[in-house]
């Protein structure tokens, strides 16, 4: 299998201003983007690490059009396997990373750019876009790698982000937005600081809970369709506790399983529909539920190898690497066990991949699930919009710690 890649980031300055005052442009005014904290940049001259709180596929773009030059975004290889998006993305300076696993090629990259171009570098700490509005863990290896490069770090933390593109939906609902700008280290105190001071200031500085900010904020979002496929990322219903049994219906969330049913509002609140009431009134609170429920739930099922703990039909799988392209390998069912996701082919074939072998697992724009397996890049297209992607990586990370 061929792993490498010709792929290498462009300086283009010019293409990137034209970017800035468009797409850029229409974008800070279809979502009422208000700045905070623009000053910084005045007396702050590259090369410096920008690192964003990150909920949508349009944040790199939002921010960028504050930050005076150009920002080579560091972005999942999985948004560059098409020869056009490649060429585009490599002309506004995209860094590819393979999601959650070691890459010096990339690491290579960053340090030229602040090195050599003297440059800007996007990095988004989480990894993922957030499924519930709230700052996630960072990656550790982010710290460590501004201890190498000893310059400053600026955090842009994005508010109402999360609302206006919410992860789970295919659709954007403009209100209100904010971006925050703030030095969080010079050089020299990510030069004198450990990796794990760092991480810990960084974390500090990046912390956010989209609710707090609305409560704070009170904005009706424009659109229909408001919780229209958030059963990607609510996934357990909290009446009948059936994995995968939710639907939804322009502003509706309903269990098909037990008749459970909500409605979400346009200040993202659910309320009473019929007969059913609310047990939780924010998208967060049901998320914190369904995080400790569901880890119950797979504790109490992991030690039984042969019982399928959930499954999702008509699933394609392509296999590939990094960001070359990737070409379709089978369709079936997949399955998940304590310990080994499986597929299974109508020809009777089963795909094996045991969970101590995945790494990288990780959802791609709303309902695609990645993972490697012995260095392959797999690939997991689910055919119908409510099947959650984000249950599989969960389930993965769960069964992947250690049982107590």
């Amino acid at each position: 299998m061929n792993t490498k890649t010709s792929y290498r980031p462009r300086t283009a300055r010019g293409f990137n201003r034209l970017l800035r005052w468009t797409l850029g442009r229409i974008l800070v005014l279809r979502f009422r983007v208000r700045p905070k904290g623009t000053e910084l940049f005045k007396k702050l001259r590259p090369p410096f690490i920008l690192v964003p709180t990150h909920h949508g596929i349009l944040d790199p773009f939002m921010v960028n059009y504050f930050v005076p030059g150009q920002v080579y975004w560091v972005t999942g290889d999985g948004s560059m396997r098409s020869s056009l998006m490649k060429f585009l993305l490599s002309l506004v300076g995209s860094i590819p990373k393979s999601k959650a696993i070691p890459d010096l090629e990339t690491v290579g990259w960053i340090v030229e750019v602040i090195r050599k171009r003297e440059g800007i570098v996007g990095i988004f700490a989480e990894g993922q876009a957030s499924w519930d509005g709230h700052t996630q863990e960072l990656i550790p290896s982010t710290a460590k790698l501004i201890k190498l490069l000893k310059v400053p770090v600026v955090v842009a933390v994005l508010k109402g982000s999360f609302s206006s593109q919410p992860r789970w939906a295919w659709n954007h609902r403009p209100g209100l937005m904010e971006i925050e700008y703030k030095l969080v280290m010079s050089g020299a105190e990510a030069k004198a600081k450990t990796a794990e001071e760092i991480l810990e200031d960084l974390s500090a500085a990046m912390a956010y809970d989209e609710e707090e900010w609305r409560s704070n904020h009170p904005i009706q979002y424009r659109g229909s369709g408001r919780a229209k496929h958030l059963e990607l990322s609510l996934f357990m219903c909290p009446v009948c506790r059936h994995i995968g049994s939710m639907r939804s219906h322009i502003n509706r969330l309903y269990c098909h399983s037990c008749g459970y049913v909500v409605r979400l509002s346009r200040s993202y609140h659910f309320s009473a529909v019929g007969s059913s009431t609310p047990l939780f009134t924010t998208i967060r609170a049901w998320d914190l539920w369904q995080t400790d429920m569901f880890g119950r739930h797979i504790a109490s099922v992991r030690a039984d190898g042969n019982a399928p703990i959930f499954s999702d039909d008509g699933v394609m799988v392509l296999r590939g690497h990094k960001s070359n392209p990737l070409r379709k390998l089978r369709t079936g069912s997949m399955i998940l066990y304590g310990d080994r996701v499986e597929l299974a082919t109508l020809s009777g074939e089963r795909l094996v991949f045991p969970i101590a072998e995945i790494e990288g697992e990780g959802v791609l724009k709303q309902q695609i699930l990645e993972f490697y397996h012995h260095k392959a890049l797999y690939q997991f297209r689910f055919p119908r919009k409510f099947q959650s992607a984000r249950k599989w990586v969960e389930g993965i990370r769960l069964l992947k710690e250690p049982a107590s």
